[in-house]
C-alpha cells in the first residue's frame, strides 16, 4: 500500500475516534416532526411511497418535503435499532467519512498532488464546522446530497465512455436527498470556464440531460417551491438579499475561524445597502471577488473554489428561510474550502520545505480535532445545546423556545417561564411561548396574568387560531362563558376545518341553552372527522337537550344514534354509557337504561351515586 493510502486509513481512523463521542446523541428539534413521531419511517415497505409523496417526510403535513432518498435512509435506520440512535450517528458518520475521501480524490485531481489530496480530505473530515450534519440527524440530508455531488464531479472530472450516465444519475439521486442539489450543473459550468477556461461545448449532450433532469425535478417540487419563493415568503426580498450578503462574510469567517459555533447564531436583518454592516460586507465581497478574478490566470483554484461555495449557497440566501444562517449549509463549501486551502499549502511548500508545511497541516488538524470534540459535547442533550446558544445569542427567540419546552417537559417551572418570558419580550410574534406561557402561570395559579398575556397574544397575532383557542379555554375555566363564546367563535372563523374548536364552541352554546346552534357546529365537526366517538357524545348531548321541544321523541331517537356510534367506535365510555342509559329511560325501555347506567359505573366510580339516585327514582334498588 501506498503512503498516501495509509494516510487515509489514518485519517479515517482519526475521524472515528473524534466522532466517537457524539454516537448517543439524542434526537433533535426537527428530528421529533421527520423521525420520531413520523409514523411513515416505521415501515419499509413505504419506502417506494416516499418517491410520490412529499407529505410521508413528516408527522406534520405543512412539513412536507420531497426529500425520498433521505427519507429512506431514516426508514433503514428505524428497522435496525428502532428509536436508539447509534445506528443513525453511524450512518452519518459512515457518509461523512465517504465525503471526506471524496473530497480527497476530487482534490488530487483539480491539484494534481496525492498529498494535497489528502491533507483536503483530512481538513474536511475533522473540521469542526461539519458537527452540526454528523450530529443533528436531520442535518443528514446536507450530507447525502455533498456525497453524490462530489461523486457526480468525480465522475464528470475522470470522464470515460458513460460519464453522462453516471453524472447525470448521481445529479437525481442527489436530488431525491435535499433541492439544493439543483445548483450542480453550475458548478460544472464554473469548473469548465475557470479552471479549464472554456465553455463545455462537447458536453452538450450531457448539459442537455442535467437540464431535463433538473427541469423534471423542479416540475414535481413546484407547489413545494412556489409557496417558500412567491406564495408564502417568510421575509420579504430586500430584506432577504441583503441578510444573505452579510451572512457570506459570515460563512467565510466560520470556516477560516470556527469559534462560537452555535445552532442559533445572534444574527439580525438587513434590508438594503443603507446598514452598515451590510454595506461593508457587500464591499468585502466584491473586493474578494476582485482578488480572486485578478489572480485567476496564474491561481484559477480559489476563484473556482470561491465560485463552488456562492453557487453551493445559492438556493438557501435566494429562497427566504426561517433560519437567517446556518451551519449545516456549509457542507459542500467545506469541501471547496478545504481543497483551496491544500492548495495554498502547495504554493506555501515551494518556500517553506516539506516539513515545515508538514508541521503546519499537523497543527491545523490537531486544533480541527480538539474542536470538533468539544463541539460534540454541546450536542449531548438539550440543555447543552440550546443552553449554549441562549448564552451566545440572547437576542434570539429560538434557543429560548427550546430551552423552556424542555424545562416545562421536566417540571423546572420556574425557568421554564423566565425562557418564555424572554421570548415574548425579544419576539411578540412567537406564538408557542405565549401558549406554554399561559398554561405555566395556569399551573402556578396565576389565572389573571394567564389571562392578560393571552389578551395581548390575541392583539398581537390576530389571525391564530391556536391563540384564540387557549385563550377560551382560559374564559371558560373562570365560567366566562360569554367572552368564552366569542373567543371559540372568532377561532373558528379562522380555523373553520379543525374539528376541536367546533366542538369546543358547540360544547360552550351548550352551556348557554343554545342546542340549535350547538348542533350546527357539532355537525360540521362530524363532518370534518365522522364517527369520531368526542364528537358524537357532543351531538348527542346537544340532541339531549333539545327534549323540551315539540319534537322530544325525535331529539331522543337523535340522541340515542349518536351515542350508540360513539360507543361503537370507542368501544368503552362512561359518559356516552350513562347519557344511553338516560335516553333508554326516558324511551321507556328502563332495564336497558339501567343495564347502560351499570356499565358506566363500571368504567367511571364517580357515576355511582347519580346512577343510585336513577335507580330509587324508578323503584329499583340502589
Amino acid at each position: 500500500m501506498k503512503p498516501q493510502h495509509w494516510g487515509y486509513v489514518f485519517a479515517g481512523v482519526l475521524t472515528l475516534a473524534i466522532y466517537a463521542n457524539s454516537l448517543d446523541n439524542p434526537f433533535h428539534y426537527d428530528d421529533v416532526h421527520s423521525i420520531v413521531d413520523n409514523p411513515h419511517v416505521r415501515n419499509l415497505t413505504l419506502i417506494p411511497w416516499y418517491f410520490v409523496a412529499p407529505t410521508a417526510f413528516s408527522a406534520d403535513p405543512e412539513n412536507a418535503m420531497y426529500r425520498p432518498l433521505l427519507l429512506a435512509t431514516f426508514a433503514g435506520n428505524y428497522a435496525i435499532s428502532g428509536y436508539e440512535v447509534w445506528s443513525y450517528h453511524l450512518l452519518a458518520l459512515l457518509l461523512h467519512l465517504a465525503c471526506a475521501l471524496l473530497v480527497g480524490i476530487v482534490g488530487q485531481k483539480l491539484l494534481r498532488d496525492q498529498w494535497a489530496g489528502l491533507f483536503a480530505a483530512a481538513l474536511f473530515a475533522v473540521h469542526p464546522i461539519n458537527t452540526e450534519p454528523v450530529n443533528y440527524i436531520s442535518s443528514r440530508s446536507e450530507i447525502l446530497a455533498a456525497f453524490f455531488f462530489l461523486l457526480g464531479f468525480y465522475a464528470y472530472l475522470n470522464g470515460g465512455p458513460r460519464k453522462w450516465l453516471y453524472v447525470a444519475g448521481f445529479f437525481a439521486a442527489g436530488l431525491l436527498s435535499k433541492s439544493t442539489m439543483v445548483v450542480f450543473p453550475l458548478v460544472l459550468v464554473a469548473y469548465e470556464g475557470i479552471v479549464r477556461r472554456h465553455l463545455p461545448r462537447r458536453e452538450k449532450g450531457l448539459f442537455s440531460t442535467l437540464g431535463l433532469v433538473a427541469g423534471g425535478y423542479i416540475l414535481m417540487v413546484w407547489s413545494l417551491l412556489a409557496k417558500a419563493t412567491v406564495g408564502e415568503p417568510v421575509r420579504p426580498y430586500d430584506q432577504q438579499i441583503w441578510t444573505q450578503v452579510k451572512a457570506m462574510v459570515f460563512y467565510i469567517k466560520m470556516l477560516f475561524w470556527p469559534t462560537a459555533q452555535s445552532v442559533d447564531h445572534q444574527f439580525l436583518l438587513s434590508d438594503s445597502l443603507s446598514d452598515p454592516i451590510a454595506a461593508t460586507a457587500a464591499g468585502m465581497l466584491v473586493s474578494l471577488v476582485l482578488l480572486a478574478l485578478y489572480h485567476r490566470d496564474r491561481h484559477p483554484i480559489p476563484l473556482f473554489a470561491l465560485t463552488w461555495s456562492f453557487i453551493a449557497l445559492a438556493p438557501a440566501s435566494l429562497v427566504p428561510l426561517n433560519v437567517l444562517v446556518n451551519e449545516h449549509r456549509l457542507y459542500l463549501p467545506a469541501a471547496a474550502f478545504a481543497i483551496v486551502i491544500a492548495y495554498g499549502g502547495l504554493q506555501l511548500r515551494s518556500r517553506v520545505g516539506n516539513w515545515q508545511i508538514c508541521t503546519i497541516a499537523l497543527l491545523i488538524l490537531t486544533a480541527g480535532s480538539w474542536a470538533t470534540i468539544e463541539r460534540n459535547r454541546v450536542w449531548q442533550d438539550e440543555y447543552a445545546l440550546w443552553g449554549d446558544a441562549a448564552d451566545k445569542a440572547p437576542l434570539m427567540a429560538r434557543p429560548f423556545i427550546y430551552l423552556g419546552g424542555a424545562y416545562m417537559r421536566d417540571g423546572r417551572a420556574a425557568e421554564a417561564v423566565a425562557a418564555f418570558e424572554h421570548v415574548v419580550r425579544r419576539d411578540p410574534h412567537y406564538t408557542l411561548a405565549y401558549i406554554n406561557l399561559s398554561e405555566l402561570y395556569q399551573g402556578q395559579g396565576r389565572y389573571d396574568l394567564a389571562v392578560n398575556l393571552m389578551e395581548k397574544a390575541v392583539v398581537i397575532n390576530a389571525g391564530d387560531a391556536d391563540l384564540w383557542g387557549d385563550l377560551a379555554k382560559l374564559y371558560r375555566a373562570r365560567q366566562d362563558w360569554p367572552r368564552a363564546l366569542a373567543a371559540y367563535d372568532q377561532a373558528v372563523k379562522l380555523a373553520p376545518q379543525d374539528p376541536a374548536l367546533r366542538n369546543n364552541l358547540g360544547n360552550t352554546y351548550q352551556v348557554l341553552g343554545r342546542p340549535k346552534e350547538a348542533l350546527k357546529q357539532h355537525e360540521q365537526a362530524l363532518l370534518q372527522e365522522p364517527d369520531d366517538p368526542e364528537t358524537l357524545l357532543n351531538l348527542g348531548n346537544a340532541h339531549l337537550m333539545m327534549k323540551d321541544s315539540k319534537r322530544a321523541f325525535t331529539s331522543f331517537q337523535r340522541a340515542k344514534a349518536s351515542y350508540q356510534r360513539a360507543l361503537a367506535g370507542q368501544g368503552e365510555n362512561a359518559d356516552s354509557w350513562f347519557n344511553l342509559g338516560y335516553v333508554f329511560e326516558r324511551l321507556g325501555d328502563v332495564e336497558r337504561g339501567l343495564a347502560a347506567y351499570d356499565r358506566a359505573v363500571a368504567l367511571d366510580a364517580g357515576y355511582a351515586a347519580q346512577v343510585s339516585a336513577r335507580r330509587k327514582m324508578l323503584g329499583g334498588h340502589p
